[in-house]
């Protein structure tokens, strides 16, 4: 089989994308190219809260994803925000990709969505919908004190922003001295071992299930504008009036959650 897989360049990112492509036979990187984390971190003493947050996010991501510097597949490198020109879809055309995955892409337009020998597009939104949506979908919880809404969600890619139908969640292991950090890269893990599972069952033939969201009455959606230095605050009391313990000494209220397995 052949891949697709549009990210961007930090270090989460080729970690999935470098995850992802060694169990293909063939795979192409289409990355979105931002500025790299550690770019205005070279001075440590003259950051801001907010960028201190922002390099210590790097510094973490760099510590549990090692050897992940580079892309290890074919890369095509894009310019912020150029993912749907038509030189991309027709490298996709002559390439003929059997599966596609996103994570930490722009909006994918037509006609890159209907590519006609992909058999599956899939989506990777950190954050579990429909609950959280937008942007900062796994820090906000630490922020309302909702731990149980932290994860993934791997969905089937549309033409919406995280709208699609839902394959299945994934919950990460929240253990004493995480962080919003540690647990951002523990939920990525996790991610990638379910990839993995989904990608054994398309090798197989099997045929994914696909459940589409539901409404609720209380959606939480963010946007960047959302985060200033206020809510960082009160992020980081929230940890030191012990968040983490909290959350692992009380019964978790009951959300609906899909499993691969389960819908299996």
């Amino acid at each position: 089989m052949k891949a697709v897989i549009f990210t961007s360049n930090s270090i989460r990112h080729k970690f999935f994308a470098n995850s992802i492509a060694k169990q293909f036979d063939d795979a192409l990187v289409i990355c979105e190219c931002t500025e790299h984390d550690s770019k205005n971190f070279e001075n440590i003493l003259k950051l801001n809260p907010i960028q201190k947050h922002f390099h210590t996010r790097y510094e973490t991501e760099k510590k549990i994803f090692k050897n992940n510097d580079y892309f290890l597949s074919k890369t095509i490198p894009l310019i912020y925000k150029e993912v749907n020109l038509n030189y991309v879809y027709d490298i996709l055309k002559k390439f003929e990709p059997d599966v596609m995955f996103v994570f930490g892409s722009h909006i994918i337009k037509e006609p890159i969505l209907t590519l006609p020998s992909v058999k599956y597009f899939l989506n990777m939104h950190l954050g579990l919908s429909p609950y959280y949506r937008g942007s900062g979908t796994n820090f906000w919880p630490f922020v309302n004190n909702e731990l149980e809404y932290v994860g993934s969600t791997i969905l089937y890619l549309d033409s919406g922003i995280d709208t699609g139908d839902i394959l299945c969640h994934v919950l990460p292991k929240i253990e004493l001295g995480d962080d919003v950090h540690t647990v951002g890269c523990k939920v990525i893990e996790e991610s990638v071992k379910k990839f993995s599972k989904i990608i054994s069952l398309i090798d197989q033939g099997k045929k994914l299930p696909r459940t589409k969201q539901w409404e609720i009455p209380d959606e939480r959606y963010y946007r960047n504008i959302d985060f200033n230095e206020s809510i960082l605050k009160k992020y980081k009391q929230n940890l030191s009036d012990n968040l983490i313990v909290n959350y692992l000494s009380k019964p978790q209220p009951q959300i609906k959650l899909l499993s691969l397995e389960f819908n299996f």
